[in-house]
């Protein structure tokens, strides 16, 4: 796998997949002349020359000692090294026109470089382990969105490849019995995909079902036998096991990811009926109209929908992901944790409300600090009761709770005011990542509420109306030299297109960046909006021959599934 750096643009590339290397190796750093040499090409492939010139010669040499593994550049680092050292040149005297300083930094080990007399030494940004709270939200993600931090992009990132998995991982095509299920079982679905394989571990897969028409959202089987009639998968639930992961984010993290939609914007208009009671809300009881916590009617329904006959569906998404969570806190209630909730879309309204859920079910309470008997919100309350619970939720210590954090794409609103004030009141912390061009996170709710401040705070008010949660970072996909024009709002709804909006986002005003982490090709996966001049196909994704093979008989049939991969039938 060969890949290069180029120290002056502070450019990484790597050569197999396309992406920003986090992990470069560098045989050597040379300035010679009145410039670095920019290691255009592998270092296996050229010869290193230098000047003969002492005054000229600076060569950063490793071909006897340990390779370099990360590099530094203008205060961001690249790869992983302990410990990290800045190396910056001096003022070089000799020649004149060797007179400008480079800003030439690398990690390196004992014996790399030579002519240390030239060197000196500076400490690096902190550690993601060192300010892990504020990155996951502690502080509202205050002086970290403008500019923004590149530790919180890259988690920003990170979250949003979970939650592309969900869309690349999901059988579309009716023509399969297992349409409407995962491609492969939690064991390989990490490592198939090239996604974070060593450092996660999916602990289990989420399936609903719903009384709500969605056409565009659950898929079924043409096959007279499909795996189910009535259940589709719709998430995972993954928790961080490697040591290297766990010192990296300085606690374990338990991620939760929710699939959206892809292109299609029909379920806007399904979903979008009217808001009712949560009934997730023990203080719901005996109270008024004005303080109820209300919330969509169709995304509660496929949150809480179960089915008896189901096999996947004998409970509701919601009970699948409580039971999943209850049983990680315990076995790691040793260690810190965070949970961390991700969707894009319908994705990301249900990481917001099961977020909301999770913590008004206090589960993540630590254990020890729980009340007993275990809370159960669904349970009718007395009013008593509920005094009692709000008074035990308002002297818990935050040492005493599991950070939860919604990191949400293109999500629209999901409850009222009501609802926004009690999330931010349980501490569960969101940040919504939108386009400013999609219409999604505009609805459903009132128009006047995105426009008119003046109107604002009485429109908030009123109880049948929606209202946002949390920290929004807006992005705008007309900043992006690579994307072109468009009028077809699946572009601007695009979830590949988020991800490469946030890679080149440095803050509000500011200019595109060019460094990205992700390969802008990734755009098209699922769309048409890359400029043409890229040549990078559109809706590129496909299975080969759309999942036709010749057999044995020489009649092409419909690929079929290995055998772990098969889920039971119902």
């Amino acid at each position: 796998m060969a890949s290069w750096i180029d120290v002056a643009s502070s450019k990484s590339w790597n050569l197999s997949i396309g992406r920003f290397n986090c992990s470069v190796k560098l045989d050597a750093f040379c300035l010679q002349g009145n410039g670095v040499d920019r290691m255009d090409i592998p270092y296996e492939h050229r010869r290193l020359t230098t000047s003969t010139c002492r005054a000229e010669k600076k060569v950063f040499e490793s071909e006897s000692a340990n390779p370099v593994k990360s590099c530094v550049y203008k205060g961001v680092q690249v790869g992983n090294s302990t410990p990290p050292r800045r190396l910056q040149s001096r003022r070089l005297v000799r020649p004149a026109n060797l007179g400008r300083k480079f800003g030439v930094c690398a990690t390196a080990t004992a014996g790399t470089v030579k002519n240390e007399d030239r060197l000196e030494l500076t400490p690096l940004l902190p550690k993601l382990s060192d300010k892990w709270r504020d990155i996951q939200g502690a502080s509202n993600w205050k002086n970290l969105l403008d500019p923004l931090d590149p530790m919180l992009k890259a988690e920003i990132i990170k979250y949003g490849e979970f939650a592309q998995l969900c869309y690349d991982a999901f059988d579309y095509d009716s023509h399969s019995e297992f349409c409407g299920s995962c491609r492969f079982n939690p064991r390989k679905l990490l490592r198939e995909y090239g996604l974070r394989d060593e450092d996660y571990e999916i602990t289990k897969y989420l399936y609903a079902t719903s009384a709500a028409s969605l056409p565009t959202f659950f898929r079924k089987s043409d096959s007279d036998d499909p795996w189910s009639t009535s259940s589709n998968w719709i998430g995972f639930v993954a928790v961080s096991t490697s040591e290297r992961e766990i010192e990296r984010l300085g606690r374990r993290d338990i991620v939760v990811a929710w699939r959206g939609t892809v292109t299609h914007l029909d379920w806007l208009t399904d979903l979008q009926k009217s808001l009712c009671p949560s009934g997730l809300d023990p203080r719901s009881a005996g109270r008024s109209i004005n303080g109820d916590v209300r919330v969509e009617t169709g995304f509660l329904s496929l949150y809480t929908t179960k089915k008896e006959t189901a096999r996947y569906n004998k409970q509701s998404a919601r009970e699948q992901l409580q039971s999943e969570i209850q049983r990680l806190t315990e076995l790691y209630k040793g260690d810190q944790l965070s949970i961390s909730l991700t969707g894009h879309s319908l994705g990301a309204a249900l990481a917001l409300l099961s977020g909301y859920d999770l913590a008004e079910s206090r589960l993540n309470m630590k254990l020890g600090n729980a009340p007993s008997p275990a809370f159960n919100p669904s349970a009718s309350m007395s009013l008593e009761n509920i005094f009692d619970h709000e008074q035990e939720l308002h002297h818990i210590d935050n040492d005493d709770k599991i950070p939860i954090t919604v990191i949400s794409f293109a999500g629209p609103r999901v409850g009222n005011s009501a609802f926004r004030d009690r999330v931010n009141n349980l501490g569960v912390k969101v940040l919504r990542i939108v386009n400013v061009n999609d219409v999604v996170p505009k609805v459903p709710g009132v128009v006047l509420n995105e426009k008119f401040q003046f109107i604002h705070d009485w429109i908030d008010k009123v109880p049948w109306t929606y209202s946002h949660v949390g920290e929004e970072l807006a992005v705008n996909n007309n900043h992006s030299p690579f994307l072109q024009l468009s009028l077809d709002p699946s572009c601007f709804h695009n979830l590949e297109a988020y991800m490469h909006l946030i890679d080149g986002y440095t803050g509000f005003g500011k200019k595109f960046s060019r460094l990205l982490s992700r390969d802008p090709a990734l755009v098209n996966k699922n769309s048409n909006f890359l400029k043409r001049h890229l040549k990078i196909p559109a809706f590129w994704r496909q299975d080969k021959d759309k999942g036709l093979i010749k057999h044995p008989d020489g009649r092409l049939k419909f690929r079929g599934r290995e055998p772990e991969d098969i889920p039971p039938y119902d």
